[in-house]
């Protein structure tokens, strides 16, 4: 088959190098048109479900809202699991499918289920299943500020102008407003002056509501508004259309209703009728004042600068409407982190180019050479590239990184192939035409090369099956092994139709590229052979060496992307109000503001409608952009030194990509966890403590100890039933009056154009800022009396759970605890048994999470398909070599030529990194390659010439091989230099950390191949030289010669 391929190749040599240029011209073409986004898809499929009951307690939350709804998508197909969260005001519920789930037909799914959630109680809106979005699913933070627009008419314009345009940006899934002041008309009643005018709550509620079209209070005749209808004459149709009068409170105040004695009064003589916003839920700081901000959302595999830049353009269209409102939209803005990247990337590629061009020319000493290996290199990853773009996939830095890593493979191909042929159509003494002798040349190396493909194709297989990364591994090996099989395409086909075209004229063979240090080599290299145990001296100082370097190193999946946006998570405690929040972080933005260097700066607290956080407005984050000219790390610096003094700061600053990603990867550090589940949270707490006792006395569980909830200060109301009944109050009257006082209800709605507000009956401010004043609280009973709020109801200060967490669809309590010098597998054992004996009441159960337990199954399956492909690898190296003895040999010596890798992180600060894997991986491809090509040559000489290897033949092929392995070795470092030069600047993050790697392996897999490898092979294969035998070189020195070559 292969030389079939290679034969057509030849044949049709016009028409494959007219296919080769046409890949150069599109690849081109895709290189300036195709964008580049920064990460691939991760994380597992989620469907989040969000439901807003503003004013509800999390408790509340929980039993009125989210417990239902788990009722409802219990059960879901493909479903993994389920967890929810409820706090104040929100219901989350979070389904995470299976891998390999559709998208959309999870979403499905979840929908016809959700279709049930109208029998929830009527004490929320409507349950909403969000967009799906990116795993770096924020493109771009807005601003909005203004000298001349207060807060609700910013809100307006966001809400009704501006968000409506960005949504029909191709690509973004939302937009959530921070800072949103919805615009209400409030009817703010005060229960003492009610009753000097003789006046019920309900009669407010009844003349507030219909007075307006539509109300969604069901016992109101606004709930039914009725149709217009029409008239029709004998020739004409006339529709009937009503039209609000009601536009302002003003207006509004001027509605009148009945009274008890027969007069009549007007909403304004018995409440003040304001125009308003609801109570805030999360807040926005613009300028170091409260503002709006837009967070926009995409969507997944939509990419960040096209849709970055169809923000700009929808925000640029919308200005002119827009007049003294002033756009910030630099707080946060990831595409510029990309382009930038984009731009160093560039240069590092280019400049590396221009050394590779320079090596080449210089190392292959044949112009034709030179241009035969520097078209093979960028086609081949020009149609890896290609291949890509035409799947579908978006290009990311880990796409890029894995064509990065394959750059020493791929050179190490255009190497084998043109200076193969350069040396066959060099030999003048052969008579043969030049087809014959590119189609022997090809068909020499491409034999074990290709099993060397197989072998790396076969270690990058676990990496595809199943990605414990988060699916951040899989592009990333991917993208190696497309390059691979596109340079052995490249190799097979474009390579010897290339070197066909350009075999006219004499070659003359040239001196050796390495005259100067080719005597040395076969003088350090005879001793070696000599002597074998000096090669393994040196390969055993390179084992140890490589060990000691080990427990210096330390894993970290992605580097630190020095992205010039940056947040700082913030948590308060839970107790901390809207106000104080606001004014610590616009005192923080304020001094991290006069920074120099910063360019803006902005913060957002709690969370936003529909928006990705699910927080009090106790938590917030504040953004900081570093200006282009400043030093990154200086500023930085001065960063932190400005927020130490502030409390409640949870993190570092970091880019939005950092973080993310670290969400995801980061161990949650606990080695087990019992999740006791359970209804009754006095209850969970009894059995946790007996848990905790017992796991006490489990032989290697280090500091059990229970995960403490966190708590927020609440007022309870109990309705008193004894007092309430001498009113002839029941407890829903109790509550309906107390939450219209201190939460409000919405009466109805003003439609105005195309926008739409709500108009709402509330207790008057003073009511609502004195927790003291709750018990004056003044409510109607039937029989006429105002009743005290105190009198009726046990009014009291308690605490309550701030954030209830369920999973599984019930409340769970869990008992943490580390593992100390003891087998975790036999810890987790322990444990279990430990529950067994342990009466747990009826409804509750324990079930062993933990680190170790949830990894076990992956660590089982990686350590499963890793002994598989390890076995795999040596029986293919077995089948490529033809003997177990050097199929062990080049086996053992694989891991001794990482040496140098492990050396480079170390002195790079010890992190393996996502770059430094793909860099370990080429060296490994690199020496599995040289090492299979040397002993083919080795072999190829005892079947041609029927005779052992004798050390002279040893150090000539070696000798010869040893120019193929320098310049692939030499050419790729200096493609890699920049990169080495320039360090982890924005965009190198992950590709400097691999390039160090690789350049530090290189090394060591050049003296394994050309030093350990030759020795030991002479040691395991050899045979006594027969007397009897004519000295080779005379005899058949023209054979030998070639071989060695």
């Amino acid at each position: 088959m292969l030389s079939k391929i290679i034969g057509l190749s030849l044949q049709f040599r016009y028409l494959v190098l007219l296919c080769a240029a046409f890949f150069v011209f599109s690849g081109i073409s895709q290189l300036r048109s195709k964008s580049v986004d920064l990460l691939p898809e991760f994380g597992p499929l989620e469907v989040e479900v969000q439901t807003e009951a503003l004013g509800l307690a999390a408790a509340e939350v929980e039993a009125l809202i989210t417990n239902p709804l788990e009722e409802i998508l219990t059960g879901i197909p493909w479903l993994e699991s389920m967890n929810s969260n409820s706090i104040t005001g929100l219901s989350s519920v979070v389904l995470v499918f299976n891998p390999g789930t559709d998208m959309m037909n999870a979403r499905q799914m979840v929908q016809e289920r959700l279709l049930q959630a109208s029998a929830l109680p009527k004490v929320s809106k409507p349950p909403t299943m969000l967009q799906p979005v990116s795993s770096l699913n924020r493109t771009m933070q807005v601003g909005l500020s203004s000298g001349s627009q207060s807060l609700i008419e910013l809100s307006i314009l966001a809400r009704w102008k501006i968000k409506p345009r960005l949504m029909s940006v191709p690509g973004v899934a939302n937009v959530s407003i921070w800072g949103q002041r919805e615009r209400q008309l409030q009817v703010q009643v005060d229960p003492g002056k009610l009753r000097e005018k003789g006046v019920r709550l309900d009669d407010i509620i009844k003349a507030a509501g219909d007075a307006l079209w539509v109300s969604p209070l069901t016992f109101l005749r606004a709930s039914t508004p009725g149709n217009g209808g029409f008239i029709d004459t004998p020739s004409q149709r006339y529709d009937i259309r009503h039209v609000l009068p009601i536009s302002s409170s003003e207006q509004l105040g001027r509605i009148s209703f009945p009274v008890a004695d027969g007069s009549t009064l007007l909403l304004s003589d018995v409440s003040t009728v304001v125009e308003g916003h609801q109570p805030m839920i999360g807040d926005g700081i613009v300028n170091d004042a409260p503002g709006i901000l837009l967070m926009v959302e995409k969507l997944p595999g939509a990419n960040t600068q096209r849709v970055t830049d169809g923000i700009e353009k929808a925000l640029e269209a919308l200005k002119p409407g827009l007049a003294g409102v002033e756009i910030t939209s630099d707080v946060f803005r990831p595409a510029t982190f990309i382009q930038t990247s984009i731009a160093n990337l560039s240069r590092a590629v280019i400049a590396g180019g221009f050394l590779a061009i320079l090596g080449f020319t210089l190392l292959l000493r044949n112009w034709r050479a030179a241009i035969i290996a520097l078209v093979a290199i960028p086609l081949s990853l020009l149609v890896a590239w290609i291949s890509f773009v035409l799947a579908g996939v978006t290009i990311n830095a880990l796409i890029l990184a894995g064509l990065g890593a394959a750059l020493a493979p791929v050179v190490d191909d255009a190497v084998a192939d043109a200076g193969n042929i350069k040396r066959r159509l060099s030999e003048e003494r052969d008579a043969e035409p030049a087809t014959t002798k590119i189609f022997a040349a090809a068909l020499e190396v491409r034999r074990p090369l290709l099993h060397a493909t197989a072998i790396a194709t076969l270690a990058i297989l676990p990496f595809l099956f199943r990605d414990t990364a988060g699916g951040l591994l899989q592009p990333l090996f991917l993208a190696i092994l497309v390059a691979l099989l596109a340079s052995m395409i490249v190799a097979q086909t474009v390579t010897p139709a290339l070197s066909l075209l350009m075999s006219t004229g004499s070659q003359q063979a040239r001196e050796p590229a390495f005259p100067g240090i080719l005597g040395p080599y076969e003088r350090l290299l005879s001793k070696a052979v000599a002597s074998p145990w000096g090669a393994a001296t040196a390969v055993g100082l390179l084992v140890l060496l490589g060990l000691l370097t080990l427990p210096f190193l330390h894993s970290s999946l992605l580097p630190a992307f020095k992205d010039r946006d940056l947040s700082v998570s913030w948590t308060m405690p839970h107790e901390t109000s809207h106000p104080k929040m606001s004014q610590i972080l616009r005192e923080a933005s304020k001094e991290v503001r006069s920074i120099a260097g910063v360019r803006s700066v902005g913060a957002i607290m709690g969370r936003a409608i529909q928006s990705d956080t699910v927080a009090g407005i106790n938590s917030g984050e504040l953004w900081v952009s570093i200006t282009p000219d400043a030093d990154y790390d200086d500023t930085l610096a001065a960063v932190m030194r400005a927020l130490e003094k502030y409390p409640g700061i949870r993190s570092e600053p970091m880019s939005f990509a950092t973080r993310r990603v670290r969400e995801l990867t980061d161990e949650r550090g606990e080695a087990v966890v019992v999740q006791i589940y359970g209804p009754a949270w006095d209850v969970l707490q009894n059995v946790a403590e007996e848990v905790r006792q017992a796991l006490s006395d489990v032989p290697g569980v280090v500091t059990p100890q229970i995960r403490t909830r966190e708590h927020e200060p609440s007022i309870e109301i109990e309705a008193n039933l004894a007092a309430a009944e001498r009113y002839g109050l029941k407890p829903g009257d109790v509550r309906r009056a107390a939450a219209t006082l201190m939460g409000g209800i919405e009466v109805g709605s003003l439609y105005e154009g195309q926008k739409i507000f709500e108009v709402v009956v509330w207790g008057a401010p003073e009511m609502r800022r004195d927790p003291t004043q709750i018990s004056e609280i003044l409510i109607d009973s039937p029989s006429g009396q105002k009743a005290r709020l105190g009198d009726v109801a046990d009014v009291r200060l308690t605490s309550n759970p701030a954030v209830i967490n369920r999973g599984g669809a019930s409340r769970h309590v869990d008992v943490v605890a580390g593992i100390g010098d003891r087998d975790p597998s036999a810890v987790l054992a322990d444990v279990g048994k430990t529950l067994q004996g342990i009466a747990f009441p009826l409804e509750y159960h324990p079930e062993v999470i933990g680190e170790d337990a949830e990894q076990q199954t992956a660590i089982v399956w990686h350590a499963s398909f890793g002994i598989a492909a390890a076995v795999g690898i040596f029986l293919l190296l077995q089948a490529s070599l033809g003997s177990w003895r050097l199929a062990a040999l080049v086996y053992l010596l694989l891991p001794v030529s990482l040496t140098g890798s492990a050396l480079a992180m170390l002195v790079g600060g010890g992190a393996v990194t996502i770059g430094s894997l793909a860099g370990l991986f080429a060296v490994l491809v690199i020496t599995t390659r040289s090492a299979i090509v040397l002993v083919h040559r080795f072999q190829r000489i005892e079947e041609r010439e029927h005779w052992p290897l004798w050390p002279d033949i040893i150090l000539k092929v070696a000798g010869s091989h040893g120019a193929h392995v320098v310049t692939t070795a030499t050419v790729t470092t200096l493609a890699l230099l920049p990169l080495l030069i320039w360090g982890p600047a924005p965009g190198l993050e992950i590709i400097h950390p691999m390039a160090a790697a690789i350049a530090g392996g290189l090394v060591t897999s050049t003296i394994v191949v050309l030093f350990a490898l030759p020795a030991f092979y002479s040691t395991l294969l050899f045979r006594p030289r027969p007397e009897a035998v004519i000295e080779p070189e005379v005899r058949a020195e023209g054979s030998i010669q070639h071989a060695a070559e």
